[in-house]
């Protein structure tokens, strides 16, 4: 039972416009650091797998960056979706293509551009996620991470009855999974001992095609008919031709009655808005934190990228300063999760 690491890189690149874009979503920034969001998650996953058991799946469009980007990878693992449909089918399409040489493969499935501070801990836990199998091999598993703070922009996981495990390291079921809340609600389920959905899974294969099957017919059917064809590359642009675009949170794991969660805490960030992005960032004594050319004076609490062109911040708190390739982007950090409504405004 191999383990197969299928990584999601697509995405439109819009909450961390300017300088994310759709022809450069933020998997493929390195905000200085040298490595790039998705050189990072592959990196990781190296202690799991070894480079020809690691997939992943992008648009068309950055394709050639991708490949470019994971040289070491094998050209076929890169796999090129001709258009963006969500994650169920992506997830889909590549557990049956690893299934169809490796039909008891275990599969991990995670987005390309989260930020993990303990590499460490991570491997240990997707370790333990994968032995859960042996014992629970019907299960689709995710990881619910364990909040600091109550946050509205997640969408949350109810725990239910324990499954398995010590106080290291646990096996529940899922009682619900629960929508992005408002501020009073999101505090509710911190307090209730809810977990953040981060949207990694681990599963196996047979497992996944099985509940496609029950939960998404339709598709499933699709999957199999395209797969009729010669190639890969054929198979592809046939099932994305007539695949409608569902994630599986929506598709597969509300609907099935075999979900489980390992509750984690190894300084997950999915870098979601200019406000997280101080985590990658070189820091002062001021809480500014700050990448390329960028001067600071009497000011406190910023963020503050450039891409060239000198950025002088003075006598301001708390705000998100970027310098994108053709737009600046000037917000309140507070203000850093409306971006991508004004990104989809500009396109």
């Amino acid at each position: 039972m191999a383990l197969h690491i299928i990584i999601m890189a697509g995405g439109k690149g819009e909450r961390l416009w300017p300088l994310s874009r759709e022809e450069r979503p933020k998997q493929l920034l390195d905000f200085g650091s040298g490595r790039t969001l998705l050189r990072r998650t592959v990196d990781r996953c190296l202690p799991l797998a070894d480079h020809s058991r690691i997939y992943v799946i992008t648009g068309a469009a950055i394709a050639p960056a991708v490949r470019e980007e994971l040289g070491d990878l094998p050209p076929r693992n890169i796999i090129a979706e001709p258009v963006g449909r969500n994650t169920a089918p992506c997830i889909a399409f590549a557990a049956r293509l690893i299934a169809a040489n490796d039909p008891d493969a275990s599969l991990v499935v995670l987005p390309a551009d989260h930020l993990i501070a303990d590499e460490e801990r991570f491997v240990a836990v997707m370790q333990y996620a994968v032995a859960s199998l042996q014992s629970y091999p019907h299960l689709l598993l995710t990881l619910g991470i364990v909040p600091d703070h109550a946050e509205t922009g997640y969408g949350y996981i109810q725990p239910g009855e324990r499954l398995s495990g010590s106080q290291e390291l646990q096996l529940l079921q899922v009682a619900a999974f629960c929508e992005k809340p408002d501020a009073e609600r999101a505090q509710a389920y911190v307090d209730a001992g809810y977990f953040w959905n981060a949207g990694m899974f681990v599963w196996r294969a047979d497992t996944v095609l099985r509940e496609l099957a029950e939960n998404l017919p339709e598709m499933a059917a699709l999957l199999e008919q395209s797969f009729g064809e010669s190639d890969a590359d054929q198979a592809i642009d046939r099932f994305y031709a007539q695949v409608k675009g569902i994630s599986i949170d929506y598709g597969i794991m509300e609907k099935s009655r075999n979900v489980a969660v390992i509750p984690v805490d190894f300084g997950w960030n999915d870098i979601g808005s200019w406000d997280a992005v101080d985590v990658m960032l070189q820091r002062d004594g001021q809480g500014n934190a700050f990448s390329g050319d960028v001067v600071v004076e009497d000011a406190a609490g910023n963020v503050i990228c450039s891409s060239g062109k000198k950025i002088v911040v003075l006598g301001v708190e708390d705000l998100a300063v970027v310098e994108g390739p053709d737009a600046i982007l000037v917000c309140p950090r507070s203000r850093a999760q409306d971006v991508s409504g004004i990104a989809k405004k500009i396109k």
